[in-house]
Formats: structure tokens, C-alpha cells, sequence
């Protein structure tokens, strides 16, 4: 204990006020270097709190408590003020961290006892003022900190909890209340609640609150106590599922709710038993908890070696291991490989991600401030002596006691080159990270809106794992200048959601329509969104923030206008976009003359970060053996990606549109805003060749899934780079469109009749094209495209034997133009050519059945039954034939046929039946229904049939009974079921 002349530690200058100097000075700096605005850092976190994210959040109650008064303020100005709140975060976790470190102990090992007599061990003295400078230097430059700090992620509210439980363990030791404890049990179990981390270092929180009380801590009231306590922050866990359940438009039970986030955290436990896992916190942790372990450790005075050499060699191998752990938590400063947040950014596995680890940084940066005080202090003070040791021996030999002051500067001086080398190299990085691009970007994106009313639609992106950051983006420029109530912005991915509706609806109600029936909540289908923006589409401008396809462009085609693309409605009679005239031509060029000039320089230099392997600087030597990287600017990379894409759709349209030479230029710059953009590189290409007159073919084999680089499909690629021009991916393009679950034929029909405006003599890109106006019952559009096949034949290679399906393409657009004849014709002729071509036997005899040409279907149906007589496919068409003809006796006799080949035909039963009915053999007729009715109960057709056969003989209640099973299940909008109605009407009377 001290005497009582001695001043109270504890009411120095270090202790008291200069953590808080240290903070204001930190705050100012963070201040000047703060982000104004957004960046993909803090982008979740402020369309979260902002509203554009329409998912409750489940994850961290803390930081949604203290963030709520955030949701009063005006949207524009949440992202700002929300990177201050992060600033003054950070600040007051640097005043803990000098406080803490103010109030280490120096008392470890007996070199520092028996220099440092004040109260409870830590520095006093000049000594006192270096270790929480060079601390909160350190840990506040350092650039993960520093980033987070001008940046609202909600990173600083978490690491000033874990401050915040260090600081009071600290202060513990000092006044050894149990208040503080009490307050320690419930701040981590609010950590724990918070974040996974705090489960992780739970084992290391249990040790240092035993070493803190020793055995007095398994008192049983104690623990009792304690375990209620942290129970009761834990249960903050409860409060985001608890406000998600009672939040209108969620329809989830709080289990649901909670049921991610504990997800999380037992993922993140059990993939601690994975080596890879292990490694990662085994290497982070050489640089934050060993440290903290060698603190807490109070050595001996002896190593039990009594001699003087083996003492000196014991204390000189303290002086090692000290500057060892100093040297390695200082390196880690500088984001070397093996840095907390390099490992879990480097390592893939789930529960890494979504920290930064800057609590391992917090522990590296206490252990700066305890190094350094400890060579201040052994090296620069005489030791004095005690009544233990009255005459104490010096640190070294006296003649080697000129090296002390050598440690001395040589700590000061490396210190000083540290800082001033760490905000050397962190400096250009905030202020690249902290640039405007985002907002250049938005600007732009934003300028060319239509005017509204207007809603405004966004796709997520390949790598979005929330709302999509274009829409995100957009939404905060809108809010920025006050635009944002008049321009919905729908995420097209959430659509299928009914939540997603009925949040929708309710800030947009007289823009948005609500179309989900009360009671069916869940999906929405695709028919329904169709419909609805349909509706939109009829009071409001729509408009894409992003080039795009799917169902939407079966219905309308998208206009660029710089970054934004307005919907109109494609042409019914030609299914394909108009051609872009000159005046858009020349407002698009100029927009990305500006664009690229404003926002090229910001994506040139993230791709080409300081290289200090090749400057002669003192400072970039350093870093170079040191082995720091210089970190990328991801918002001028994201800013690249997003105007490749539309570069590179932009490019495309110039093509089509025959300007070669502009499209080249913005090809090159869609490579050099994103040298990735596979699609851009191959579109270069093919506009070189175009450009050299080479004819382009169609190479299949060209189009496969290696050839989409880093992407797994067509959709990714696509999504990601934009579209192709290159005719071999346009023709898989088409033929991606045309299959599978959504058949999206009209932007197909562009796609084909692209290749065909760049390959003419391509004879399947016609036929595709064709077949495709067909089916939209354009039959002029299709016999255009076909009209060059059938005139100059040998163009494409054709001959009697490969033109069978131009000719059946053919005879179906001169049927759909009511030419029978002709289209029979042709068909005669094929079939003539190709007897035994059951593909097109089958399909000239539906063209035959479909307009009405009976006779024509049963002279093929009779070759081929001459044929194969007992094939009931063709037997059955024989039947169907005389059916339709009136010659109910051969219809008959060929359904009879059916039946005793294929005894289970119930659509051979029911002809047969309608047969016997329109001979009047009504019994037998009645015979094949009842059969039918057995099987299909409720089968409106066969009740309607054996009504009219009771009709017919007079029964009146067997007729009402059918008709009613009819009326029960018939389609209410046909003659046939009002005629039932009234037939009904008059039997009951």
C-alpha cells in the first residue's frame, strides 16, 4: 500500500483525462475523414433502418435499440448522421481502450516491481503518457477501425460492448465492487444476443471473471446471481422476434423469427470442431489472446535457476518474449495476411463472415499500450530498493547499461514510425472508401427518371444477398433530394412474396395495389405480378434500373436512357423492339461521354492500388517488408460492375443498329470498368469481325457452360455482364427462352431475328422465328421470314428431303390466313415425299382435324392403317374423322375397334357413346356413360351427355339429376351451360 503522502493514482492526469483528449482528438479525425453519405460497407445498415429492406430484422437488438430514434429522422439524412453515431462510437471505444490501458498493471515480473511503486501497479510518470498514445493511435488507424469508425456497419456498437466489459473488469481490480460484475454478467449476455463472438469468447469471459474473484466466485448466491443476470441481458434475444411478430404484414410466428439467429450461433459452435476453423482463430488469436494471457500473468521473482547467469538469461528471455508480442501486435496493425480480419475474410465458411473481428484488434491494441509501457519502464527507470530486496540488481551489466536509453528511444522512435506509416498507408484507402463515387453514380442513375407518376423496377444482383444494391442505391439519392415518395421502387425478386405486398401497399396505397386475397398469404404466383404490373402500367411510367428479361418482357421492351430503362409496350404485329432512331443514339452517347469521364477515374484507381514494391519511399520499404496489402476500393469496383453491364447493353444496341465503330468504344469501356465482363470481351470480338467484313457463322460447340467463365449458367452471365451479340450465343439465348419451365417466346422472337439480320442464310434461326409468329398468330411476319427459303432454295441448302419443316411451316401460316388449299397443297406434297414420316403424318393430320379438313385426315389415316391396321392412335383419329363427318356408323365401328385393343380408352368410350347418341341408340349411348361415370364421378361432360340421353327418352329425374351434377361443375361462361339452366328451370316446374 502507499503511504499517505502518495498522490492517488487513479486521480492523475493519464488516468483521468487524457483517454478523453485522446478520444476528442480521435473524433475530430474521424470526423474529417467521414463517409457523407453511403458505401457498400454500411448499406445494409442504413436500408435497414431507412425502410428499403422490407425483411424484419432478426439480427442485433442492441444495435436496433439504440438505432431507433434514427427511423424519426428524414431519409436523406439517416446515412450521415448514422456514420456520426459510428464516429462518436468509436471514439469513446478508444477513450476506454486509453483508460484501460492507463490502468494495466505493470506488476507482472519482478523487473517491473521493483520500478513502479504506485498503487495497484500501473504506470505513473512521463512514462504514463506514451503506452495509451501509441494504443489508441494504433488501434484507432487501423484501417478495418478506421473504416468502421466514418462508416455506420453497426461493428463499433458491438465492439463498444465488448469495450465496455473490459473496461470494468479493469476497474474491478481496482475497487473490487461486485456491482460491476453484476453489470458484466448482463452486458455479455446482451453480447451474446448481440453477436456470435461473444459465445465464442464465453470460456475466456468465464476464466477472467474466476480470476477476478477467485474462490469467492463459486459462492453459490453468487453464481445464482450472476447466471440470472446474464440470463436477463440474454433475453434481449426475444426482442426483434417479439417486434416482428406484432409488426403489420408479417405473418411468421416468433418461433420463426428466432429461429435464424440461433441457427447462426449453432452453426458458428459446431464449425469450431472443423480444423480449417480452428486454424483461422488458432492464427487470429497469436495476436490478441496470447497477449492478453502473458497481462494476466503475475511471474515469480525467480525461474528456479539461483545462479546470477541463469537469472539473467530467465529475465532477459521476459525481455524477448515482450518484444516479440509487441512486435507481432504492431505487424497485424498493418493487414498483413495472417491479420484477425484478413483470416476470416479469406476463409470460406458461413459463420466467419458478417464480423470483421475487431474485438482480436481491440486485444492486439491493449497489448501495444502494455508492451510499450513495459519497456518505458524497465528500460527507463533505475530500480528501487525494497525491504525484500534492499539492494536490488540492475537490468543490465553496468557495462552494458547504455543500452537501456537505446531501448528507450529506439521504442519511442519506432513507435512514432509506426503511426506515421500506418496512417501513411490507411489515409489514401479511407479517403478512396469514404469518396463520393456512390453518389456520382446515383446522381447519374437518378437524372434521367421519368416524370412521374412512375414506378421504378430493380432485379436483385448475381452476388445480392438482400434487396438489390442498385435499388438500395437509388432509393437513398432519391430520398436525398426529396424525390422518394414519388418513385416506388419495387424489388422484382420479392414480388413473389405477399409480405412484400402488403408493405408495398401500405407506403405506396394509391400507387401499389394490394392483389393478395385475405386468407392467401404465402406465394404469389407469376400470373398475378404479371397482371399487376400490367396494371401499374396503365398510371404510371415503368421504368428498369437495370437492364433486363424475364415475364415482364414478354409484354413490354425496355428504352435505355442512360442508366435507366422506361418499359413500353411491345408491338403487337411485330413482337420486336422498334429500331433506335438518331436522337436517342445521340442522348445515350452523350450521357456516357459525361458518365465515363466523371466516374472512370475512381474505377481506374481501385484497380490499380499502390504497388510498394515499386516506390523508393522510406514508408513504402517499410510496408513492403512488412507485407501489407492495399486494400480495393469495392464501391468504385461495384460503381464498374454496375455501368459494364449497361456499357456493354448499350454497346449492343449501337450494334444492332449498325454503328459499329461507337459500339467498339464502349465495349473497350465496359472491359476497363470491369475487365471481368466476359460478355463485353466476347462482344468486342465479334464486333471486330463484324467490323472486318468477315461473315460470321453459327458455331454450336462455341456455346457451352466453360465458356461463361466464372459463372455457372447463361442466366448468371447474363445477369451479371448483360447481353450477348455474338450470333452463336444468340441463337442459345433463343433457344434458352423457348424451353424449360418459362417460355418467354417473344424476347426469343429478338433474339432469332437478330441472327438472322446477321447471318440471312441461316435457315433454323427462320424456322425458330417463324414458328414463334405463328404461335402469336402473325402468319404475314412469319411467310416474310420464310418467303427468302422458298424462293431461293439453294441460298440455304435446300433440297426435297430437308424441306419438310419450311413447307409444314409454311402450309400453317397459309391455314392461319384461311388459304386452305394452298396449305393443303404443301402438306400433299411433303407427305407425297415422306410416306413414312410418322412426325409428319401426326402433325399434317392435326393441321387437317384443327381446320376442319376431315376428308384430307382420313386419306392419311387410311394409308396408314393399311399400314399397321391395329394401331389405335390411328384408328382412334379414323373414328374421331367419321365422327366429325356424320357417319356415326364407321365412327362406331372404329372406336369399337379402339376398345378391344385398348379396353381402358375412356376417351375412346366417350366418342364411341357420343356416336350412339347421335344415331339414336341411346342405350348404348347410356351404356358407354354409365361405364365413364363410374370412374370420373363428376365429370361434366359425361353427366351433360347422360342427361341428354334422358331427356331424349322422356326421363325426366334422371335428367335433372345429371344436369345438376352438370351445373355443379361446368364452366358458367358457355351457351351450353345456360341452355342447361333454363332446361333445369322448366323440369322443375
Amino acid at each position: 500500500m502507499p503511504d499517505k503522502t502518495q498522490t492517488d493514482p487513479l486521480k492523475g492526469f493519464v488516468p483521468r483525462y487524457l483517454p478523453w483528449l485522446l478520444g476528442a482528438l480521435m473524433l475530430v479525425i474521424y470526423g474529417y475523414t467521414l463517409n457523407h453519405w453511403l458505401t457498400l460497407m454500411n448499406i445494409s445498415s442504413v436500408a435497414q433502418i431507412s425502410g428499403y429492406l422490407w425483411q424484419p430484422q432478426i439480427y442485433s437488438p442492441l444495435q436496433w435499440l439504440l438505432t431507433l430514434p434514427f427511423h424519426w429522422l428524414l431519409a436523406g439524412k439517416i446515412p450521415v448522421m448514422l456514420n456520426i453515431f459510428s464516429a462518436f462510437c468509436a471514439a469513446l471505444i478508444l477513450v476506454l481502450l486509453a483508460r484501460c490501458v492507463a490502468i494495466l498493471p505493470q506488476d507482472r515480473t519482478e523487473p517491473q516491481r521493483q520500478r513502479e511503486k504506485s498503487d495497484h501497479g500501473f504506470l505513473t510518470g512521463w512514462q504514463a503518457y506514451f503506452p495509451p498514445v501509441l494504443a489508441v493511435l494504433m488501434g484507432g488507424m487501423q484501417l478495418v477501425f478506421w473504416e468502421h469508425a466514418t462508416s455506420y456497419t453497426g461493428e463499433m456498437v458491438d465492439l463498444l460492448l465488448f469495450a465496455f466489459i473490459v473496461w470494468q473488469l479493469l476497474e474491478f481490480r481496482l475497487d473490487e465492487k461486485d456491482w460491476r460484475l453484476m453489470v458484466v454478467a448482463v452486458a455479455y449476455g446482451v453480447g451474446m444476443a448481440e453477436n456470435w463472438l461473444f459465445i465464442g469468447y464465453f470460456p475466456i469471459f468465464l476464466a477472467a471473471m474466476i480470476w477476478s474473484k477467485k474462490l469467492e466466485f463459486f459462492n453459490v448466491r453468487f453464481l445464482v446471481r450472476m447466471i440470472l443476470l446474464g440470463l436477463a441481458g440474454l433475453s434481449l434475444i426475444l426482442l426483434l422476434p417479439l417486434v416482428g411478430k406484432f409488426s403489420s404484414g408479417i405473418t411468421v410466428g416468433i418461433w420463426d423469427l428466432l429461429r435464424p439467429q440461433i441457427g447462426t450461433d449453432w452453426h458458428v459452435i459446431a464449425s469450431i470442431k472443423e480444423g480449417g476453423v480452428r486454424m483461422v482463430l488458432a492464427q487470429a488469436s497469436l495476436s490478441a489472446l496470447v497477449p492478453v494471457l502473458l497481462m494476466s500473468i503475475r511471474w515469480s521473482s525467480s525461474f528456479g535457476d539461483n545462479s546470477r547467469i541463469g537469472a539473467v538469461l530467465a529475465g532477459n528471455m521476459v525481455h524477448f518474449v515482450h518484444a516479440a508480442v509487441f512486435g507481432l501486435c504492431v505487424w497485424v496493425m498493418f493487414d498483413v495476411p495472417f491479420s484477425p480480419n484478413k483470416l476470416a475474410g479469406n476463409f470460406p465458411v458461413m459463420p466467419l463472415y458478417g464480423t470483421s473481428f475487431l474485438t482480436f484488434h481491440f486485444l492486439a491494441a491493449l497489448s501495444i499500450g502494455y508492451c510499450c509501457g513495459y519497456f518505458l519502464l524497465v528500460f527507463g527507470r533505475s530500480p528501487q530498493p525494497t525491504r525484500r530486496n534492499p539492494r536490488p540488481q540492475p537490468l543490465l551489466p553496468p557495462a552494458l547499461m547504455w543500452i537501456c536509453p537505446l531501448v528507450l528511444a529506439g521504442v519511442l522512435v519506432c513507435s512514432a514510425a509506426v503511426v506515421f506509416t500506418l496512417v501513411y498507408k490507411n489515409r489514401p484507402i479511407i479517403r478512396e472508401v469514404n469518396s463520393d463515387v456512390l453518389l456520382k453514380f446515383a446522381n447519374l442513375a437518378t437524372e434521367n427518371l421519368p416524370k412521374p407518376p412512375a414506378v421504378l423496377l430493380c432485379d436483385s444482383d448475381v452476388s445480392g444477398q438482400f434487396s438489390p444494391l442498385r435499388a438500395i442505391i437509388v432509393q437513398a439519392a432519391l430520398a436525398r433530394d426529396g424525390r422518394l415518395k414519388d418513385y416506388p421502387v419495387l424489388d422484382t425478386m420479392s414480388l413473389n412474396v405477399s409480405s412484400y405486398h402488403h408493405l408495398m401497399h401500405a407506403r405506396y396505397p394509391d400507387k401499389i395495389p394490394y392483389i393478395i386475397p385475405r386468407g392467401k398469404e404465402g406465394g404469389v404466383p407469376p400470373l398475378a405480378i404479371f397482371a399487376m404490373v400490367g396494371s401499374l402500367s396503365t398510371s404510371n411510367t415503368l421504368c428498369y434500373l437495370n437492364p433486363s428479361y424475364g415475364y415482364y418482357f414478354e409484354r413490354f421492351y425496355q428504352e435505355a436512357h442512360g442508366l435507366t430503362y422506361p418499359l413500353k409496350k411491345l408491338p403487337e404485329d411485330t413482337l420486336l423492339p422498334p429500331p433506335i432512331g438518331a436522337a436517342r443514339i445521340a442522348e445515350n452517347e452523350a450521357f456516357w461521354d459525361r458518365a465515363v469521364a466523371v466516374l472512370q477515374p475512381y474505377v481506374e484507381r481501385a484497380f490499380n492500388p499502390p504497388d510498394y514494391t515499386k516506390s523508393k519511399k522510406p514508408a513504402d520499404w517499410l510496408l513492403m517488408h512488412l507485407h501489407a496489402s492495399s486494400d480495393v476500393n469495392q464501391n468504385a469496383i461495384q460503381v464498374g460492375m454496375f455501368c459494364s453491364r449497361s456499357l456493354n447493353e448499350w454497346g449492343v444496341e449501337l450494334q444492332k443498329a449498325g454503328e459499329l465503330d461507337k459500339a467498339a468504344i464502349r465495349f473497350q469501356q465496359a472491359l476497363r470498368f470491369n475487365p471481368d465482363n466476359f460478355v463485353a470481351q466476347n462482344n468486342l470480338d465479334f464486333n471486330q469481325l463484324l467490323r472486318a467484313n468477315t461473315p460470321p457463322d453459327i458455331e454450336p460447340g462455341k456455346v457451352t457452360p466453360d465458356a461463361f467463365g466464372r459463372y455457372r449458367s447463361w442466366n448468371e452471365v447474363v445477369t451479371a455482364d448483360g447481353p450477348f451479340d455474338d450470333a452463336s450465343f444468340r441463337m442459345y439465348a433463343g433457344l434458352q427462352l423457348t424451353q424449360g419451365q418459362n417460355l418467354f417466346f417473344r424476347q426469343a422472337a429478338a433474339e432469332f431475328a437478330r441472327v438472322v439480320q446477321i447471318v440471312p442464310n441461316n435457315l433454323f434461326a427462320r424456322l425458330q422465328l417463324a414458328q414463334i409468329y405463328l404461335l402469336n398468330r402473325l402468319p404475314d411476319k412469319a411467310l416474310e421470314h420464310l418467303r427468302e427459303p422458298l424462293d431461293h432454295p439453294d441460298k440455304f441448302e435446300l433440297t426435297s428431303s430437308n424441306s419438310v419443316n419450311l413447307n409444314v411451316l409454311v402450309s400453317a401460316a397459309y391455314f392461319q390466313q384461311n388459304k386452305l388449299s394452298e396449305g393443303s397443297r404443301l402438306l400433299e406434297q411433303e407427305v407425297n415425299r415422306h410416306p413414312d414420316d410418322n412426325v409428319l403424318l401426326v402433325a399434317t393430320t392435326q393441321a387437317y382435324f384443327t381446320h376442319g379438313l376431315y376428308t384430307n385426315a382420313l386419306r392419311i389415316i387410311e394409308t396408314r392403317l393399311k399400314q399397321s391396321p391395329d394401331d389405335p392412335t390411328w384408328l382412334f383419329g379414323k373414328g374421331y374423322a367419321y365422327l366429325q363427318l356424320g357417319d356415326y356408323g364407321a365412327a362406331v365401328n372404329a372406336m369399337t375397334r379402339v376398345l378391344e385393343i385398348q379396353t381402358n380408352n375412356s376417351a375412346a368410350r366417350f366418342n364411341r357413346g357420343l356416336a350412339y347418341f347421335k344415331s339414336d341408340k341411346f342405350d348404348a349411348a347410356n351404356a358407354d356413360y354409365l361405364a365413364l361415370q363410374d370412374i370420373y364421378t363428376n365429370s361434366f361432360q359425361i353427366a351433360f351427355g347422360l342427361g341428354e340421353i334422358a331427356w331424349q327418352k322422356k326421363d325426366n329425374a334422371e335428367a335433372l339429376r345429371n344436369y345438376q351434377i352438370y351445373l355443379a361443375n361446368a364452366p358458367t361462361n358457355s351457351l351450353e351451360f345456360s341452355n342447361v339452366t333454363e332446361r333445369v328451370k322448366s323440369l322443375k316446374r
